[in-house]
């Protein structure tokens, strides 16, 4: 059997600790399961399931776990979430303290363990962080162990202040329903 090959997305020279991102992540095949937009135009907004409800709450709960992330503007949709969000670095001692989304550290014969996957607290393992919560939530709601909520991976892209893009990016989460199919 053949290893397959997943292209490598993101910066390789960007740190990823720091910095404003607009971040897409879709459901696994797209499957409508966070609701509905009701209305049509300026009108329209997005109704949400109960699946859609613990992804808005995990979301807006994310600052409680990673206290360095400050959380702009954000938009469920009905098979994906956009969102606006701020990480300022993590702690002097280069650590971001445990919570039950984030394990902690431990030292064994005096070295650290090495974890696998990104570095604590970026913006990888808050978004691998939010998705594996849901997901959990999720299957625990529908009584469905071990399926898959969400796409693998996600799309982020660093906003630049300096031009305006903020603003614009701002603008277009919160019309995202009014512009759905």
């Amino acid at each position: 059997m053949s290893l397959r090959y997943r292209k490598h997305i993101r910066l390789p020279d960007h740190d990823y600790m720091r910095g404003v991102y607009f971040v897409t992540t879709c459901t696994y095949w797209r499957k409508q399961v966070f609701g509905r937009i009701i209305g049509t135009g300026a009108d329209a907004r997005m109704e949400l399931t109960d699946v859609g409800r613990i992804v808005d709450e995990c979301w807006r709960i994310i600052p409680d776990h990673f206290p360095h992330v400050c959380l702009h503007e954000m938009q469920v949709m009905p098979d994906h979430l956009h969102a606006i969000i701020e990480l300022n670095g993590v702690s002097d001692n280069g650590t971001v303290s445990a919570t039950p989304w984030v394990a902690t550290t431990d030292a064994v014969d005096g070295l650290r363990k090495m974890a696998k996957g990104p570095a604590r607290g970026s913006l990888a393992a808050i978004i691998g962080a939010f998705k594996s919560e849901t997901t959990r939530r999720v299957n625990r709601l529908n009584g469905t162990p071990g399926r898959s909520l969400w796409q693998p991976n996600y799309h982020e892209r660093v906003i630049r202040e300096y031009n305006g893009e903020r603003g614009r990016i701002g603008q277009y989460i919160a019309e995202n329903p009014m512009h759905w199919r």
